[in-house]
């Protein structure tokens, strides 16, 4: 009972120090990587060394996939690029494996005890030092961890019903192989999965090829796990994920055959046969060659893959109304990209808001395929309200203050959106309400409006053109005011219930520019402390 308890606890140790290590190393190095990729323009090369060194930082295959897509998503990368960089991130996963090759309970409590000095010394104050002492946190109970799960092995390995059990399964190879699959589609990680293999080897419970076909099954579990967690996703993401997947089957597919043809060699032998007393290192270096044969084998032939995988999972160009174009629930995991995805999605509908003005433009009328004023309202509102549900469970993350900034900024910038939908709306059933979209003024205000969100539009795109904006969305007030006293006084052949309309309009138009200079305000504040 005390060894399957144990057991247990390590594996639980470990779990929970892979999920603080992936968060802690992304924390602390994720932005900067993202800055790197962002610098990518040309070179394999350096694609293949950004990629392992997404795979480094995630330790996680899902948690790749996902930063690259979120690249692709926010426009750092183009697609046909961050497919070699993919391929590569799985290479960058192996780090954690050959953790296992040292003495891994001994570092471990090392680490730990680093840590307590480091809270002692109160170092924890400073924000780069506390990402560092979460790092070596989650590294050292990781360790510790796989040393409780080792010594649970060695005496579960006394107990004769167990290793006879364990011996018998490992010896039919297709089980061990779909052991090593299902349990990865349940840990959503095949490196868990094979330093579980390794420990199980090294306990002697299982010899090494029983523990090498598991570390093949895991791998090829890896891939489909990505593929049953996104399988709600659909275009790019879709493709990403596709991708990732061939990466990990190929793998699979050019190692294993070799291994069994060859597994008595040096590059294969397990420690019977060349003495080496680490036999920990021969199954790294299998997970290590199947990430490497994959990725080399795929991005060989990416120009075929890149074409059948446009062609199987085209990008769907049909969902503009009423549904997030750039957001995907996967995202937050990487709150960084998030935010980017967030103001892209925002900008997407600061650019509709020109739309709700067709209804009162001379000559103009909305398109066959667009909704109206009313419907556009709704459905944009619709996407407006699932930007704030996804800032909000961004901000659930744990984050540094340049970040909560940014939160706070974008979940402000929603709000003004949201605003602007209401008083465009508005505006619009004032005047059409009243029958009064012919009059001269209410031309004058609709023209003028839809200037600033036409300006508004490229400003979104070419910053230079924020100065112009601030010029068009100045303190009009005076003027106004001329107006309403004009319109109070009765003046022209307007009769009450125009005058009436015309005059709630310049309220709403003020509103609307206020609005407006109130966006390009927060978007300059937030660019200089960039």
């Amino acid at each position: 009972m005390n060894e399957t308890a144990s057991a247990v606890a390590g594996l639980g140790l470990f779990l929970s120090g892979l999920h603080l290590l992936s968060g802690s190393m992304q924390a602390l190095a994720g932005h900067r990587i993202r800055q790197l990729l962002g610098s990518i323009t040309d070179g394999y090369w350096k694609r293949l060394l950004a990629g392992i060194g997404i795979g480094a930082v995630t330790q996680s295959t899902s948690g790749a996939a996902f930063i690259c897509m979120g690249l692709v998503s926010s426009g750092a990368l183009d697609r046909q690029k961050v497919l070699s960089l993919l391929a590569w991130s799985s290479a960058g996963t192996s780090l954690l494996v050959f953790l296992v090759a040292i003495d891994i309970r001994l570092a471990g409590l090392y680490l730990v005890a680093l840590v307590g000095m480091a809270h002692l010394l109160k170092l924890d104050r400073f924000q780069h030092a506390r990402q560092m002492v979460m790092l070596l946190f989650a590294l050292g109970i990781l360790l510790l961890g796989l040393g409780m799960i080792k010594e649970g092995g060695q005496l579960v390995q006394k107990s004769a019903w167990a290793k006879e059990f364990i011996e018998f399964a490992s010896e039919i190879s297709l089980f061990g192989f779909l052991a090593g699959a299902l349990v990865t589609l349940l840990t959503q990680s095949a490196s868990t999965v094979t330093i579980v293999a390794i420990t199980l080897n090294l306990t002697g419970i299982i010899n090494h090829e029983a523990a090498a076909i598991i570390v093949f099954g895991a791998n090829l579990g890896s891939g489909l796990s990505l593929l049953l967690i996104t399988s709600h996703l659909d275009g790019i993401q879709k493709q990403l994920a596709v991708y990732q997947f061939l990466v990990k089957a190929a793998g699979v597919l050019v190692v294993m055959p070799l291994f069994f043809m060859f597994q008595h060699t040096p590059v294969f032998a397990s420690e019977t046969v060349t003495g080496i007393t680490n036999p920990a290192l021969n199954i790294s270096l299998i997970y290590l060659y199947m990430q490497i044969c994959g990725a080399i084998a795929v991005t060989a032939a990416n120009r075929f893959w890149d074409a059948w995988l446009c062609r199987t999972f085209p990008e769907v160009v049909d969902y503009s109304f009423g549904k997030p174009q750039f957001l995907y629930a996967e995202a937050v995991e990487d709150p960084d990209t998030a935010l980017i995805l967030v103001r892209r999605e925002q900008d997407r509908l600061l650019c509709n808001l020109a739309d709700f003005l067709l209804p009162l433009r001379t000559g103009s009328r909305p398109l066959d395929n667009q909704p109206g004023v009313g419907e556009r309202y709704r459905l944009d509102g619709q996407v407006a309200e699932q930007i704030k549900a996804f800032v909000e469970e961004v901000a659930l993350k744990d984050h540094s203050m340049t970040l909560v900034a940014r939160i706070f900024a974008l979940q402000s910038r929603n709000e003004s959106i949201i605003s602007l939908q209401a008083s465009l709306l508005s505006f619009v059933n004032t005047l059409v309400d009243s029958h009064n979209v012919a009059n001269s003024l209410s031309q004058a205000m609709v023209e003028a409006l839809h200037l600033v969100l036409s300006v508004l539009q490229d400003a979104l795109e070419n910053p230079e053109d924020a100065a112009m904006l601030m010029t068009l969305t100045s303190d009009r007030s005076a003027l106004m005011e001329q107006i309403r006293h004009a319109l109070l006084a009765g003046d022209g052949a307007n009769d009450m219930a125009t005058r009436q309309s015309l005059f709630v309009s310049t309220g709403i138009f003020e509103r609307v520019l206020w609005l407006v200079r109130q966006i390009v305000t927060a978007d300059q504040s937030l660019q200089e402390k960039r």
